[in-house]
């Protein structure tokens, strides 16, 4: 019974850029503890993502001082964390990549002066610091061990969804198979 219980199918969804990686609830790993990553990159080479919901104690401001924004900087991953990221609405940047509609990674100084004189009201953004990355077979070899499962991203779970709240709602989007995964503790000792 503990087996059945630990055992889930898989989405049938293969990870690609614009998708999400949803780490099960027992991948007790400090980083991605109850993380959701939306993949960045996909080849056979690299694989990257940024974890969208792991806001930290600091203002953008606080932690680089060129970047006059006041919202809240995310932890993005373990790898390269002083590099800043950006995941925004904004369609007019070419130093950025779309990822899915509505949601591009990257920026430049125009977009930066944009988002400081909050010059277009609906343009959403989210910066982070550092980014999640695997080395090739690397993620496919965690998805044979069940540590994520992969699903679609929209905008509104990006951006709209509060950090604390993007775990479970994207669990539950993944239908009634996975359901138990909200009541199993963030730390699996605490059972």
């Amino acid at each position: 019974m503990y087996n059945d219980f630990l055992d889930f199918e898989p989405t049938g969804i293969v990870p690609d850029a614009g998708r999400l990686l949803i780490s099960t609830p027992y991948f007790n790993d400090p980083f991605f503890n109850h993380s959701v990553v939306l993949l960045t990159d996909y080849e056979e080479e690299h694989t990257a993502g940024l974890i969208i919901n792991r806001p930290l104690p600091h203002s953008v401001r606080e932690v680089v001082n060129e970047i006059k924004v006041d919202t809240p900087i995310f932890f993005g991953g373990p790898v390269l964390t002083e590099a800043v990221f950006l995941l925004h609405n904004f369609d007019s940047c070419p130093e950025a990549s779309r990822l899915l509609p509505n949601v591009y990674v990257g920026y430049n100084p125009v977009l930066l002066a944009v988002i400081e004189h909050a010059a277009i009201p609906n343009l959403k953004h989210k910066f982070l610091l550092g980014y999640a990355g695997w080395s090739p077979g690397q993620l496919e070899d965690e998805l044979l061990r069940n540590m994520w499962v992969v699903a679609p991203a929209t905008h509104s779970l990006i951006f709209d969804t509060p950090p604390e709240d993007i775990w479970p709602l994207a669990v539950k989007r993944l239908g009634k198979p996975y359901e138990h995964w909200l009541k199993i503790p963030k730390n699996i000792t605490f059972n």
